[in-house]
């Protein structure tokens, strides 16, 4: 069996790595258009981190991993191209393409703003060395950013719309967030960006954001590019459409972590979660159906994350509104103190008593009651399980 995987990230070399170890008759070839690294902590790199991921071990499974660019899917012929013209043929493929960064159209002048998604956008930060940094968007990636500008030195300011992490975060935890951020020296402004200029960020208010170097921070697109040209079906035009083991509308094409949608364990709908945790099992269950193995693994929202080495933040499941937009009949507990950290809710529906959500701003780790609560949702115990009277 000849699989290809394309992509370096979590959802390619999980991949290889999980179908060397259950397809071991497997002949697996990995291409990527640049080096390994451990992407999601790109904002260590100016705190002298190295993120290069060390290959060996899966190598030494007879996994090949060739750097190059990958231009086309042939699935006629079961062959991908790739930048030199050579063809490698398949049996089966794994596109693990990731995202790019988005660009609003409506906001003028935003082809000016780097962004902060390779190793050459953070050593840009590095070598530029700005005194003030604008941020726009309200998502982690804006967050890292100001993680990076704070380390060397410089000033951020987050130009906020809404509020911060809206998706994962209970309204009162985005306020909190914030909160503890500007106890650590970043600026935040609350407004809507009209034009990047040089050495501002105009606001439909009429004021100013003054910045050295402007970043844009406000999601991402699913890299498709190779899917849509192959005739892959895709979800609403815009990400690629898999089944609960990943697979795509061709039966010998797969597609793991940003660029493919997958099934949400409280809603049984495919949706975009684009997390590194979801694209880590989301390649366990392609390995496994390549086994013949028929059921799968079930991907929650799992987000975990640490700002200015302490400042930590845990997402699980829907937020009450998300919640509360999907059908479900909505309560939420606050909870403090005894392992819960400084802050944090446990969403649940009101008929049931199942968990929904959870999330949590602490100046400690929660790891452990997270994991509970992670337990408790793919497992859709009530919260009595987890010992509370409601």
């Amino acid at each position: 069996m000849k699989v290809v995987i394309v992509g370096f990230g979590l959802g390619g070399l999980g991949s290889a790595r999980h179908i060397a170890e259950q397809v071991p008759d497997a002949k697996i070839t990995v291409v990527g258009d640049e080096k390994p690294y451990v992407r999601h902590k790109l904002r260590l790199v100016t705190q002298g981190m190295d993120l290069w991921v060390n290959t060996r071990h899966i190598e030494s499974k007879g996994v090949e991993i060739l750097l190059d660019k990958v231009t086309k899917v042939r699935r006629a012929q079961k062959e991908i191209v790739l930048s030199n013209g050579q063809t490698i043929q398949y049996d089966y493929l794994v596109l693990t393409t990731g995202s790019n960064p988005t660009i609003p159209s409506k906001l003028k002048g935003g082809d000016k703003c780097a962004v902060f998604r390779r190793l050459e956008d953070v050593h840009r930060l590095i070598d530029e060395r700005p005194n003030e940094v604008a941020i726009i968007g309200a998502s982690f990636v804006a967050l890292h950013v100001a993680d990076a500008s704070r380390a060397i030195g410089a000033k951020p300011k987050v130009i906020v719309r809404s509020r911060l992490i809206r998706r994962s975060l209970e309204p009162e935890l985005s306020a909190k967030l914030e909160e503890f951020l500007a106890e650590k020296g970043v600026e935040f402004v609350h407004g809507k960006p009209k034009e990047v200029h040089d050495g501002k960020v105009e606001l439909e208010d009429g004021s100013d954001v003054a910045s050295e170097m402007t970043f844009m921070a406000t999601g991402v697109s699913p890299e498709i590019t190779l899917a849509k040209e192959a005739g892959l079906e895709l979800m609403d035009g815009w990400v690629i459409k898999t089944d609960r083991q990943g697979r795509t509308s061709d039966p010998n094409i797969f597609a793991v972590g940003d660029n493919a949608t997958v099934m949400d364990i409280l809603t049984n709908k495919p949706i975009y979660m684009g997390i590194g945790t979801a694209a880590s099992i989301m390649s366990l269950n392609v390995a496994k159906a390549l086994t013949g193995f028929k059921a799968s693994y079930r991907v929650p929202r799992y987000q975990r994350d640490v700002f200015f080495g302490g400042i930590h933040m845990t997402s699980i499941g829907l937020t009450s509104i998300e919640a509360a937009k999907e059908g479900f009949e909505v309560d939420r507990m606050y909870l403090s103190g005894d392992g819960w950290g400084d802050h944090a809710y446990i969403v649940y529906d009101k008929k049931t008593k199942k968990i929904i959500g959870f999330s949590s701003i602490s100046k400690q780790d929660v790891g452990w009651k997270s994991i509970d609560v992670l337990m408790a949702m793919i497992r859709k115990w009530p919260l009595t399980k987890l010992g509370f009277n409601i």
